[in-house]
């Protein structure tokens, strides 16, 4: 069926982007983002407060949810541990936050 359509920029940029990773046309893409999104109702399980983990068709990913947010600090900290083994292999001479 042909049909004329308006989207956000924000959805086009979406769509083309999907056009072009999955080398399709633009509106084959629309039609995948719509039957994912579509499937995903269906499929998922919305998540609530009782659901720790589920896997979103959608995203394609197992997604777990914790008791809180995860916040700024919190992704600040989970970066700077993962730089702990790499700066003590370094030796002495790097300080942590120190550039090479």
């Amino acid at each position: 069926m042909r049909l004329t359509i308006n989207l956000d920029d924000d959805l086009y940029a979406m769509a083309r982007s999907h056009a072009i990773a999955t080398r399709t046309s633009l509106s084959k893409a629309v039609g995948d983002l719509l039957r994912r999104k579509v499937a995903a109702g269906v499929a998922a399980p919305p998540p609530d407060g009782n659901t720790t983990s589920y896997f979103d068709p959608v995203l394609g990913i197992q997604v777990s949810r914790s008791g809180r947010p995860i916040s700024q600090e919190d992704v600040k900290q989970a970066l700077a541990d993962e730089d702990s083994p790499a700066l003590q292999l370094a030796g002495p001479s790097v300080k942590p936050g120190a550039r090479r």
